[in-house]
């Protein structure tokens, strides 16, 4: 079920702070509040979550049931208050997304390396498998919660006005970056860059003021950017990485047959399906777009991995800054294992085993 009432919000919030007890002895395991980062007809809500919530009350009904109203980013708490949100229990469910939180969950950061992964779903699996396999990352997680599931954002592209088919023709090109992290990719790829927001991009680009934006395909129809820039140069240049957690308080007074449920439902399975709806998104956005007679450009393997290659910089940047008082050998140690098993499923990819994809 969808609430988006602020007044429901407020009450939710007011009830999570008053309570002094476990969560289940104040209301149940119905109505929890599920903070998800999309609002909408989001591919991942339309896709993984609405059938999950259908599922959950389908398998536990009844008064004493399990059930969820669904909230979209920064409509029960701003998001930069989504770590604290778990520990106190504002909400029951709640996402995170670890780059609005420089310097907190620095070796899940591995995955959002440039270069690292090279769309949603490898990015989603390798994610959980990282939180999963290491406690150490789990430890960087918001205090007071437990894991749920993980995934990872499509990848991010280049788009522009004029045609820019390599990377030769994107040397000097003013491309817009929406944060610091994609400031420095369009610097290392040869671009001068030119901070701005998301939603000033599309006047920017109408008035001549950039001549491309480097982002992942999604918003380009929802901020009218598709409007503007009509080439796409298809680099894959990495991912951004979401984790969801529950409420540990609540996790603990659930009975054993639905946190079995639940950790059936979410973990690997629900970061799959995350994943894959939002590559599945990006795949209809690009099927759209070329009906309009915008030109999409893809390299080959050798051509990408030469195009990436100013991006190794991030690593040893990730490393000797980002987790700078961390063991150094657990910080390779997760590096090699982001690296194996970003290669691994993109191999699996390209076999074919989570559908059929271009790579």
């Amino acid at each position: 079920m969808f609430k988006k009432c602020a007044g429901t919000a407020l009450a939710l919030a007011m009830g999570a702070s008053l309570a002094l007890g476990g969560a289940a002895q104040a209301k149940g395991f119905k109505n929890l509040s599920f903070m998800g980062s999309y609002i909408g007809n989001h591919p991942t809500i339309v896709q993984v979550w609405e059938p999950f919530f259908k599922a959950a009350e389908e398998k536990f009904p009844g008064k004493n049931g399990l059930s969820f109203h669904y909230f979209g980013n920064n409509e029960l708490y701003p998001e930069a208050e989504s770590m604290t949100a778990l520990t106190d229990g504002r909400v029951d469910f709640g996402t995170v997304r670890p780059s609005v939180f420089p310097g907190n969950m620095n070796l899940l950061a591995a995955v959002a390396i440039p270069g690292m992964c090279p769309n949603a779903i490898v990015g989603s699996l390798v994610t959980e498998e990282l939180i999963e396999q290491f406690p150490e990352v789990r430890a960087e997680l918001p205090k007071n919660s437990t894991p749920f599931t993980a995934w990872a954002s499509a990848a991010y592209q280049i788009h522009t006005i004029n045609p820019v088919r390599n990377m030769e023709e994107l040397k000097g090109k003013k491309i817009i970056a929406w944060d610091a992290t994609t400031l420095e990719i369009v610097k290392a790829l040869g671009a001068t860059p030119i901070r701005m927001t998301s939603t000033d991009t599309y006047l920017a680009l109408s008035k001549g003021m950039g001549d491309g934006v480097l982002c992942p395909l999604a918003p380009l129809r929802s901020f009218k950017i598709s409007e503007a820039t009509k080439h796409h140069l298809i680099l894959n240049v990495g991912v951004n990485t979401f984790v969801m957690n529950v409420h540990t308080p609540l996790w603990d007074d659930m009975p054993k047959d639905m946190q079995d449920w639940l950790k059936a439902e979410g973990g690997m399975k629900m970061a799959l399906a995350s994943g894959k709806s939002l590559d599945d998104g990006a795949i209809a956005d690009t099927r759209w777009m070329e009906e309009q007679g915008h030109k999409f450009y893809y390299l080959s393997e050798e051509e990408r991995a030469r195009a990436l290659e100013p991006l190794a910089v991030f690593t040893e940047k990730w490393k000797n800054e980002e987790c700078r008082g961390i063991d150094p050998a657990l910080v390779n140690k997760v590096l090699t294992f982001v690296q194996e098993r970003s290669r691994f499923h993109t191999e699996q990819m390209k076999a074919g085993a989570y559908g059929d994809y271009k790579m």
